[in-house]
């Protein structure tokens, strides 16, 4: 049991380290989101990461992208999650196979390519962002949440209340959809790893919200303000460490619920 709850420990602990500076950035930095330095300062006591081309504080600048990469993150892992679970749903009941139809054309897109058309069209901005994400991110959320409940239809307790004359809307609020909890969790935490990573994807190639920079644009404005040249490699890589344990963070959490389901199940 005490093994099991260390992926949770350690990845609360990173998560919630997270949390603080998305939430309380002054405990984390004197200086203000906007405050200008001299461009291009090397790392010291003052600047931990050293400042950018525009004189701005790079661990500053970190501090205040966490906020923004969270609310990417997390509001497009729950559309996803609704999306998902009502399609899957969906396609498991009469009639499904319609449902499943849109979830295999879906799953054969070129997720990315069609994402940066859709991105180009609709301009740089963080609520575009998240319902693109999410409108390309349902697909395996829809195909996980379809198998459980095929599993839960042929289950006896389901019968038994066909056979009760139960309404199918009754079977699916109250018998369903509470049998779901495990599959949910897991996918919404593994879903908010691939939001992020697809966020920073597209904010690196240019079409994140420059008024509210997350990581993934840190590292464009690096890229393009000649980082590489100035070896001002704290810049670019410190947004993609921070990625990188977020990603870690919400990743040792879903292992133990995953664990635990596991464990659920052999009993």
């Amino acid at each position: 049991m005490r093994k099991s709850c260390i992926p949770l420990v350690l990845g609360a602990a990173i998560l919630l380290l997270f949390l603080l500076a998305a939430f309380f950035p002054a405990l984390f930095t004197q200086y203000g989101q906007k405050e200008m330095f001299g461009p291009w300062l090397e790392a010291s006591p003052e600047h931990l990461l050293g400042t950018n081309a525009l004189g701005y504080d790079i661990f500053t600048e970190l501090v205040y992208g966490t906020r923004q990469t969270l609310l990417v993150g997390i509001t497009s892992s729950i559309l996803t999650l609704l999306l998902g679970s009502v399609i899957g749903t969906l396609a498991a009941g009469k009639g499904g196979s319609i449902f499943n139809g849109f979830i295999n054309i879906f799953v054969l897109l070129p997720k990315l390519v069609t994402m940066i058309v859709l991105a180009s069209f609709l301009g740089s901005s963080s609520k575009n962002l998240i319902l693109l994400i999410a409108a390309f991110s349902w697909v395996g959320t829809a195909r996980s949440v379809r198998a459980k409940v095929i599993h839960l239809n042929s289950q006896p307790f389901i019968e038994n209340c066909v056979i009760q004359g139960y309404s199918r809307g009754h079977i699916v609020a109250h018998h369903i959809l509470p049998n779901l909890y495990d599959v949910l969790i897991s996918r919404f935490l593994l879903g908010v790893n691939s939001c992020i990573m697809m966020e920073s994807t597209l904010s690196f190639l240019g079409f994140g919200d420059l008024y509210f920079p997350t990581w993934g644009t840190m590292i464009n404005f690096a890229y393009k303000r000649g980082a590489f040249l100035r070896r001002a490699y704290a810049y670019l890589l410190s947004p993609g460490i921070c990625i990188m344990l977020l990603s870690l963070s919400f990743y040792l959490i879903s292992l133990f619920f995953e664990g635990k389901q596991n464990t659920i199940q052999d009993t």
